[in-house]
């Protein structure tokens, strides 16, 4: 791939980053023991941009979502992007295949990402304190396969009615990132 690819790939990574960046919620799909599919809404962090790309949510390790990734880490992960201006119009969306893994309560990579804001810190207080009547809190972290597919992104909804085949993209993580 030459220079000028590479940028505009970068550039186009750099753009849906940030929507994942800017948004908190998203659907983890997982798949049980029985092969099963199970779709959560979820609050999700993200690392920091200085660090690997990896999506973060605070559950209980006697979770559906969490049992399911112990048996089967492969998951879809889905963002819905709204559009405030035309509400009936479908969401922009980001959609990737990731791989899941539980990590501890204590791991230090989630615990900053969900220090990252005071809507996270809100999120991780309530969780704690749901897990001090409940069980064991865990985080689940989610790295994104190489390339993220994207629906709408950086199109006006006038834009995606005149040019529907460009509102799908795919966008590839930079292999730093």
């Amino acid at each position: 791939m030459g220079k000028a690819a590479m940028t505009r790939q970068d550039s186009a990574f750099g753009k849906v980053e940030h929507v994942i960046r800017s948004h908190t919620f998203g659907t983890l799909s997982t798949l049980s023991l029985a092969g099963l599919p199970n779709a959560t809404a979820v609050v999700y962090a993200v690392s920091a941009p200085s660090q690997p790309l990896m999506l973060y949510v605070t559950t209980r390790t006697t979770t559906a979502k969490t049992t399911n990734i112990r048996s089967h880490p492969e998951v879809a992960f889905v963002i819905p992007v709204p559009r405030r201006t035309i509400p009936l119009f479908p969401p922009a969306a980001v959609q990737f295949q990731a791989t899941a893994t539980i990590v501890g309560s204590h791991d230090t990579a989630a615990l900053a990402a969900f220090q990252s804001t005071w809507f996270h810190r809100r999120i991780l207080h309530a969780e704690q304190r749901i897990v001090s009547q409940t069980g064991e809190m865990c985080f689940l972290a989610i790295r994104p396969h190489r390339a993220l597919s994207t629906y709408g992104i950086g199109m006006s909804a006038l834009s995606i009615l005149r040019r529907p085949r460009q509102a799908i993209s795919r966008v590839h993580i930079p292999p730093n990132r």
